[in-house]
């Protein structure tokens, strides 16, 4: 029986089906691997055995950053966390520019918050909102070829903190 569900199913690739695109997504159809179109909202016909539909939505959208401890220029410890509010401005390269956007939009975030922090001193990270904005412009720079608009940037939780690194096997501890 298993052959016959096989036979169903090829008949099936050939036939057209119809999806539709969310008034909250943009689409890219691809044909035969290599074409593809822009579709926005609305129903389209499709070709499974030539055609792949990905959607993704293009309303904003905030990815949660994990805490990291950051060393400032003045050798201060400081735990930061944060929250990122993007859009999708262009589907395209949302797409097909980088593999997982809410992912590498994640990590780019963190480097970009680790660089900028290691460049101020405690004090001028006491300033908030000098850092959000900061850091908004950096990430906004950093991530132009992705077809993404940084919102906002927020910072969650920012302090100071005292830790301890073990580097290696040896009983090297740095503080």
């Amino acid at each position: 029986m298993e052959w016959l569900q096989q036979i169903f199913d090829k008949i099936l690739s050939l036939v057209p089906g119809l999806i539709m695109v969310e008034p909250t997504e943009m689409a890219a159809r691809i044909t035969g691997g290599s074409h593809y179109k822009v579709l926005g909202p609305g129903w389209y016909i499709v070709w499974p055995l030539l055609q792949k539909v990905i959607a993704m939505d293009v309303v904003t959208q905030v990815v949660d950053l994990p805490s990291q401890t950051i060393r400032t220029k003045d050798g201060q410890e400081i735990v930061v966390s944060g929250a990122l509010r993007y859009h999708i401005r262009d589907i395209e390269k949302a797409l097909f520019a980088v593999q997982d956007i809410d992912k590498g939009l994640a990590t780019l975030a963190l480097g970009v918050i680790l660089e900028y922090v290691q460049t101020r001193t405690l004090e001028e990270c006491h300033d908030i909102e000098g850092v959000k904005q900061g850091l908004r412009k950096h990430l906004a720079g950093a991530a132009s070829g992705w077809g993404v608009k940084i919102e906002q940037v927020y910072i969650t939780d920012l302090g100071r903190v005292h830790s301890v690194r073990l580097f290696g096997d040896g009983p090297g501890i740095v503080q």
